[in-house]
């Protein structure tokens, strides 16, 4: 039987993607893989799926992490970022295919120098298979295959979440990476050139379409922008930008919190000793009592991507949708960045992505496939060409 592992399965993210994968790939057997297991009620709950199993690794012990490994054909990695490339490398000792949900930029131009070694290992490695990156990729990739010239890709996250919560500030997903977004400089791809710039000095109202409507957006740290000058450098592409575009309630908060010094990951010395401001402020939100109410939001991909075709001018705008599976009891977030994964890591096993190599999603995955996918699952993509929208 074939074997996907799913390395930090009992985290938030991960079991999305355990979920999805034994909704939907019932012909192969899927490991979760983390250290936390025990006393997990969401684990406990999957476990009780024909398909699936559980193991305890500690994924900074590499021959604990190999041995494993060893067991699949495929291992989707949704550990922090930050252990991408430890990741891929056992993954390599292990004989073993590897996807991820993303390097925010720096970690991704890691990764791709890995690309001979799993060449020659007859392995593919998938870097950034979540919602962005991963289905901005192929929003992109979508329109960029119409045009003979690309010149420019400027993709967008909003969301708008329509329950009433009773916390005052509860993460939308892992505060480090929230935190990571706001304070590093952001990449932007302008002009030919790469650079950085404060991800809070440039904000740009963007128009998504209801019911996410308007919503201030930021640049922020994101892999697209690393993989997508490459892919289409041929097509003379000048232009790649990412912009995030958090609840405005909740963006306002975070920059408070930004200001005021809580998104610095160093230690800092005060009177009572050394604290870091990034695990005291997420203690301090885990002590608020919090019941997750029922899910009822919607998360909107928007790509223009401007060009020319036949020594025409084009401009398409591609828009993927989600909205939060009420029966499965997911958020349209946690669905756009958990089924991804799912459906990359099901392509791999079966031999429909038979790329060698580390690639970028843009390059390995077919997006009418992928499109078609989603589609299953209640996410819709929607093209529209040369038509005026609002930006």
């Amino acid at each position: 039987m074939r074997t996907i592992i799913v390395l930090g399965g009992a985290g938030a993210m991960g079991q999305i993607i355990v979920q999805d994968l034994a909704d939907t790939a019932k012909d192969c057997k899927i490991i979760i893989g983390d250290f936390n297991i025990q006393g997990n009620e969401r684990v406990q709950e999957l476990l009780k799926r024909p398909n699936v199993e559980a193991e305890k690794v500690d994924i900074k012990d590499e021959a604990n992490l190999v041995a494993l490994l060893k067991k699949g054909q495929c291992v989707v990695n949704s550990t922090p970022y930050y252990f991408n490339v430890d990741v891929m490398k056992a993954a390599l000792k292990a004989g073993c295919s590897y996807l991820d949900l993303g390097g925010l930029y720096h970690t991704t131009m890691k990764q791709l120098p890995l690309h001979a070694e799993f060449e020659k290992a007859g392995l593919v490695a998938v870097v950034g298979t979540g919602a962005a990156p991963g289905t901005t990729n192929l929003l992109a990739a979508a329109a960029c295959k119409e045009l003979d010239q690309v010149e420019t890709i400027d993709i967008a996250c909003g969301s708008r979440d329509f329950t009433e919560s009773t916390h005052p500030f509860y993460p939308p997903y892992m505060l480090d990476t929230i935190f990571d977004e706001y304070t590093k400089d952001a990449m932007v791809f302008e002009n030919g050139v790469a650079e950085g710039r404060n991800p809070l000095a440039m904000q740009k109202v963007i128009d998504f379409p209801e019911p996410v409507g308007k919503q201030s957006a930021i640049f922020t740290l994101h892999s697209e922008v690393a993989t997508l000058p490459m892919t289409y450098k041929d097509k003379g592409v000048k232009n790649v930008y990412f912009r995030l575009a958090l609840p405005q309630d909740f963006h306002e908060k975070l920059k408070l919190f930004v200001e005021l010094g809580f998104g610095k990951p160093e230690a800092i010395e005060t009177a009572e000793g050394k604290f870091h401001p990034r695990k005291f402020l997420a203690h301090m939100i885990a002590q608020i009592p919090y019941v997750k109410a029922s899910v009822d939001d919607c998360e909107i991909l928007r790509v223009d991507v401007k060009g020319s075709k036949n020594g025409e001018d084009r401009h398409y705008v591609m828009l993927e949708t989600a909205h939060a599976d009420k029966k499965r009891n997911i958020s349209a977030g946690d669905l756009n960045t958990g089924v991804p994964p799912s459906i990359v890591a099901q392509m791999i096993v079966d031999g429909t992505i038979k790329h060698k190599g580390v690639v970028a999603p843009e390059i390995a995955v077919d997006p009418e496939l992928f499109f078609k996918e989603l589609e299953k699952r209640g996410c819709s993509v929607k093209k529209v060409v040369n038509e005026a929208v609002a930006t």
